[in-house]
């Protein structure tokens, strides 16, 4: 995946080599924000961007908002994100769509429609997530259509897409217990589980 994905990282990574201002804005629900924990992806991702470029600055927003689907998030985009003219924006919805009902088809053109306002307005690059697995089963199985629709989009609209949902399993399979990544009795991830997060996402820099 890394390769491919890194393309569309392209002006991030030159502007973080060359010792630059970057500005990234992680954008989406309470998986970016940071439920119940100190320290959610943004800023361990921070940290990690930090250590590997220590001549940058990057000013890292966190845009995430409980709660929110993606009809939510695309209502405060304007002020959420293209405020800020960000060189790259990571937007992470699906789980509250999936829990309430939002039908997948009007998910994805949220999505899209996300991406095409940021296109047409600050042409952030675009990274979209995918979120980790839950511990019900039904709902993993019914959430994981909605990160496939993720992924397609990202195909669709040629943006890059990070597999946290795989990056997670990877870390299952190697003898990780899902118990031990997320936050007992509400499916989120604790602190642990967010450093898989942001690491995935250091794999594209």
């Amino acid at each position: 995946m890394d390769e491919g994905q890194r393309k569309f990282l392209e002006k991030t990574r030159a502007s973080l080599e060359g010792g630059c201002n970057v500005t990234i804005v992680a954008f989406g629900d309470s998986i970016t924000a940071g439920y119940c924990v100190r320290r959610g992806f943004p800023s361990f991702w921070k940290e990690f961007l930090g250590e590997k470029y220590p001549e940058a600055v990057v000013e890292m927003i966190n845009s995430g908002t409980s709660g929110d689907t993606s009809m939510d998030g695309l209502a405060r985009l304007d002020w959420s994100v293209l405020s800020y003219e960000p060189d790259l924006v990571t937007i992470n919805f699906g789980i509250n769509d999936c829990v309430l009902g939002l039908g997948l088809e009007e998910f994805e053109m949220n999505f899209v429609e996300m991406v095409r306002r940021i296109r047409s307005g600050p042409d952030s690059e675009i990274l979209l997530l995918s979120s980790q697995p839950l511990e019900t089963p039904p709902y993993d199985r019914m959430v994981l259509d909605y990160y496939q629709a993720v992924h397609r989009v990202a195909k669709e609209m040629d943006v890059g897409f990070v597999n946290v949902y795989g990056a997670w399993m990877r870390a299952v399979n190697a003898g990780t217990p899902l118990g031990r990544l997320i936050l007992s009795g509400l499916d989120h991830p604790n602190e642990a589980g967010y450093k898989i997060i942001a690491e995935e996402l250091m794999r594209l820099f």
